[in-house]
């Protein structure tokens, strides 16, 4: 039944959108994020700065919460022509950029600032792949680090292994790597997580912190534990065949206004981070767990363990060797200051 509305209601888009072609355009973006966050008042923003910037030639129209299904059903609705793009939190940007798989493999990076220096010399490369994946790439943006939100609380290594954690279940390859640390991961779609946690079918969420706020995890758990498994990436990606359609003037008009998003979209991630870390999640009851650094460095080896063991699996060897070569040369810059 929700499958058939969802096919009526965007038939019933399309078809608005070409009765008024002639005056204006509609793009139809999909993201699962919820509507009412800081996240969708920020993508809102961004389009109302694309009507304003195009005359009214071009309106973007945001479909939040998933209604036009996940990720993945998403995208096929964009290659039959029933949306036009997706703002994706990660997997579907690893679908159509395979190079994009290497940005959220656990434990590679340290902060923020590593994702985001390496996600910057990867651009070039992301642009390519999204266009022979038929996408025009608006942007990428650092969703910052997955953490574990948890019932009780994890100590060590130990206890980490024999907690039971939900995952996004399209992230298919970060599974892997952490199932080969011997973590126990239950992979499930986002609306089930929550139900999953409150049937005890898990005893918590990997997850970052914007997103653990939005779905209401935050509240359910008990415990945040401080050990950053991953870093996240979101993209924005529009289909060629509906850009291409417009005037190039428009075309400028939107990269102009997604690239001026990113940075909002980063800098409002890492403000938001800040605060739910510095004190927000404590003060609405999750307490905080502190991470020995045997528990870290524990972390990071049987990490690096499994990127070896998955090999190919995971990402091409010469790309990992890439970015371990890139963040070597960082970490030596950074450290000399």
């Amino acid at each position: 039944m929700r499958m058939r509305f969802i096919l009526v209601f965007l038939m019933w888009s399309s078809f608005s959108t070409a009765v008024g072609a002639e005056e204006r355009r509609v793009l139809r973006i999909a993201t699962v994020s919820p509507t009412g966050t800081t996240w969708a008042r920020l993508v809102e923003s961004m389009g109302n700065d694309i009507e304003r910037m195009t005359n009214g030639k071009v309106h973007i129209k945001w479909y939040f919460g998933g209604i036009a299904g996940d990720e993945m059903e998403a995208a096929r609705r964009m290659q039959a022509g029933q949306l036009d793009g997706l703002l994706s939190g990660g997997p579907y940007c690893e679908s159509a950029m395979p190079t994009m798989r290497v940005l959220s493999i656990p434990a590679l990076f340290q902060d923020r600032d590593e994702a985001a220096y390496v996600m910057h010399l990867l651009r070039p490369d992301l642009n390519q792949e999204a266009e022979r994946s038929g996408y025009a790439l608006m942007g990428t943006t650092g969703l910052g680090p997955a953490l574990v939100f948890s019932r009780m609380p994890i100590r060590n290594m130990s206890e980490l292994r024999k907690t039971r954690l939900w995952a996004w279940d399209l992230f298919g390859g970060e599974i892997a790597a952490e199932r080969k640390m011997g973590l126990s991961i239950e992979p499930a779609a986002v609306e089930r997580a929550s139900r999953a946690y409150d049937d005890n079918k898990v005893d918590g969420f990997i997850s970052i912190p914007a997103a653990a706020l939005a779905f209401q995890w935050s509240a359910r758990a008990r415990y945040i534990v401080g050990l950053r498994i991953r870093y996240l990436t979101a993209c924005v990606l529009i289909s060629h065949a509906s850009l291409d359609r417009l005037p190039i003037e428009h075309q400028n008009a939107i990269r102009a206004s997604f690239a001026k998003g990113d940075a909002r979209m980063e800098d409002l991630g890492r403000q938001q981070d800040d605060e739910l870390l510095g004190g927000l999640f404590a003060r609405q009851g999750l307490q905080p767990v502190p991470v020995s650094e045997t528990f870290r460095s524990q972390f990071f080896e049987a990490a690096r363990k499994a990127r070896q063991a998955l090999g190919e699996r995971l990402v091409p060897p010469d790309l990992l060797a890439r970015i371990e070569h890139l963040l070597a040369d960082y970490r030596a810059e950074h450290a000399s200051h």
